[in-house]
């Protein structure tokens, strides 16, 4: 797409004991810059260049940071642990709202600077009239900023404990701190912007959703 540029990187590094344990790890990043994200449709019979709509989008910077790893244990053939643990963290931060202007180019009005006016409420939408003092209705837009924090870990215990039957434990914790951007006059200010020590922290300070199961397999030899 024109406008838009990223850069990623990924690695994936895996180590092997022996027989009984084996390690894996693979850290990955991204950061990519769009220059038209779509946001939303607004209906106005006045926007005819497109065809009665006005089609919203707006700059958005994004950073993904992830974290992969997983470890297996083989203490014998009948016994087994496998651990898995990905922290996740996604934030997006929007900037310049505009408007598509004609089909067929790839063109766009940046309301406030090249058409209109915009400002933004305490609650954190932007309200845009489109055309300043024209008869065009003017129409608000939710700020999209967004902070995704997540942490997933699984936990499995294997135990033949005869040939062919098999118990299974497992555990399972998910937490996940997400926050959408908010009011120009509160603390969320930060919310969008990447900062690795502070995302971190409020993943794991996040309360836990725990699960656990136990499947039993039995084999029947009549």
């Amino acid at each position: 797409m024109a406008g838009a540029r990223g850069r990623s990187a990924s690695a994936n590094l895996s180590v092997r004991f022996a027989e009984t344990l084996q390690f894996r790890v693979a850290p990955s990043y991204s950061k990519s810059f769009s220059t038209a994200q779509y946001v939303t449709r607004i209906s106005d019979p006045l926007a005819t260049a497109t065809c009665g709509a006005r089609y919203v989008f707006a700059e958005l910077n994004r950073t993904t940071v992830s974290l992969e790893t997983t470890l297996n244990v083989t203490l014998s053939p009948a016994f087994s642990l496998q651990l898995y643990l990905e922290p996740f963290i996604s934030t997006g931060d929007y900037g310049a709202v505009k408007e598509f202007v004609a089909p067929g180019a790839y063109d766009f009005s940046v309301y406030g600077e090249d058409a209109g006016t915009i400002s933004q409420d305490v609650e954190g939408r932007y309200l845009v009239d489109p055309d300043g003092e024209g008869p065009a209705e003017g129409f608000s837009v939710s700020n999209r900023d967004f902070s995704f924090r997540s942490l997933l870990g699984n936990a499995v215990l294997r135990w033949e404990w005869r040939p062919g039957s098999t118990v299974f434990l497992v555990w399972q914790q998910e937490r996940v701190n997400s926050v959408t951007g908010g009011g120009v006059s509160d603390d969320a200010g930060w919310v969008g912007s990447f900062d690795l020590g502070r995302d971190a922290g409020d993943m794991f300070s996040a309360a836990p959703n725990n699960i656990f199961m136990i499947k039993v397999s039995y084999w029947l030899n009549p």
